[in-house]
Formats: C-alpha cells, structure tokens, sequence
C-alpha cells in the first residue's frame, strides 16, 4: 500500500505540472495575439515542426511557379531562345574506341 500511495503522489504532481504547462502555453498564445510562441514555431531539440515544413515547401513551391511563368513568357515573346547543335537521334550510341 505505501508503494501505491508514492505512486499516485508522484502521478498527482506531475498531472498537476502539466496543466501548469500548457495553461502557460494558451496564455502565451493568447498575449502574441493567437499565433504560437517563438519557440513553438521553430524545429527545437531535434523534433521535425511538420507544419513548418509544409510551409517552407509550398513557398518553395510559389516561387519555382513564378520563375517557371517568367521563363515561359520569355520564351512566349521571342526574348529566349532554344538551338540544338545535333538531334538526339543522330548521335551515335557506340562509345569511341581508339586504335593501337
């Protein structure tokens, strides 16, 4: 019974940390103006922020867009242009073999 009386003690003070944890988390949320605390928002102690990521990715994702859009008006208004020295089917496929 002592043994169980330790337990449920120690399970109490951490129960009642926790919530001491996360009620500073909401507070600080609540005075930033509803966007997470500074810490949260960064990768901390090696955890992946998977939103993080997600983000990083899509504005990644905007401004190849952007560029791949830009590239294609240049080719639309004659700006770039494309020149092929050798069609890819005439070249031979057989590697060069030197002579003794």
């Amino acid at each position: 019974m002592r043994s169980l009386r330790y337990l449920n003690s120690v399970l109490t003070i951490l129960a009642v940390l926790l919530t001491l944890n996360l009620w500073t988390l909401w507070t600080t949320a609540e005075r930033v103006g509803g966007a997470l605390p500074e810490f949260a928002s960064t990768a901390s102690a090696g955890i992946p922020n998977a939103g993080l990521q997600r983000y990083e990715t899509n504005s990644l994702l905007k401004s190849l867009n952007q560029k791949t859009e830009e590239l294609t008006g240049l080719f639309r208004s004659g700006a770039a242009r494309i020149r092929m020295e050798q069609p890819a089917r005439d070249r031979e496929t057989k590697p060069a073999v030197a002579k003794k």
